[in-house]
């Protein structure tokens, strides 16, 4: 069986996004209106134990995840397409770029505010947090407005834990959090040389543009980082018109200039 998913868009061009750990591929939906459809396909798959995926088990690793994005590109018969990983997704989208197989069909690679192909270890404080977030929705609450630095108020976070638990089954996200912050990828990461563009959150306090200088950025040849200007970790809600401004403009061939952060 393929991933569930949704659909926006029926243009010649497609984009297939790879979600965060937090939720499935609805908290992208503040982006819609802002996504160009006519010249764009954008597909939002659920991984395993997420929303339209939720019926879907395995080992929740992060060749899978990557296999499963390929998968559900070879369902939908798309030869070539841009692929956005963010946060979780990041790290499964670098695996993707590294298979000789599948990294000749990506156009280009975005990876926004994700998580490095060597994984992410957490400190002993934001392992208890994280572990306890899995199933006590308080933990979850604090873990919301740890990675948005705290900015956006109770009502943001009350939504995006509505939507964590709506959309993410518990126990695949404990696998899956052991997925991000062990499992290193890196080795596999190595051959892509089509146009990538890095994109941190100005406020994302983990995951931070240093981070990415140091740990994304020199697996690739023809790369770009560009920090955004408002966001912290989920930049998607935080400022999806923006987000969705920049990864377009990097399809088109990018134009903005890069940034140290």
């Amino acid at each position: 069986m393929t991933l569930g998913y949704r659909t926006s868009g029926s243009g010649a061009t497609k984009v297939m996004w790879a979600h965060s750990w937090l939720a499935g591929h609805e908290a992208y939906d503040c982006m819609i209106p802002y996504l160009d459809t006519e010249r764009f396909t954008w597909v939002f798959p659920d991984f395993r134990g997420y929303g339209r995926s939720s019926g879907l088990t395995g080992d929740c690793s992060i060749t899978e995840m990557g296999s499963d994005i390929v998968d559900l590109a070879d369902a939908l018969e798309w030869q070539e397409f841009h692929l956005v990983g963010h946060s979780m997704g990041g790290q499964a989208a670098q695996w993707v770029s590294g298979q000789p197989g599948a990294r000749d069909r990506l156009s280009s690679l975005v990876l926004l505010c994700a998580v490095p192909s060597r994984a992410f270890p957490l400190d002993e404080e934001g392992s208890r947090l994280f572990e306890a977030a899995i199933a006590d929705f308080d933990a979850r609450a604090s873990v919301i407005a740890a990675v948005t630095g705290g900015r956006l108020g109770t009502g943001f976070v009350r939504h995006v834990n509505e939507l964590s638990r709506r959309t993410a089954d518990p126990a695949a996200m404990g696998s899956y959090l052991r997925t991000w912050t062990q499992e290193d990828v890196s080795d596999q990461v190595h051959g892509y040389e089509r146009p990538v563009l890095v994109l941190t959150g100005q406020y994302d306090t983990v995951l931070t543009a240093e981070v990415a200088a140091d740990q994304i950025v020199p697996q690739y040849t023809d790369v770009r980082s560009l920090v955004l200007e408002g966001a912290a970790h989920l930049a998607p809600m935080e400022t999806p018109a923006r987000t969705v401004a920049l990864i377009v403009d990097h399809f088109l061939g990018g134009t903005e200039k890069a940034s140290d952060g």
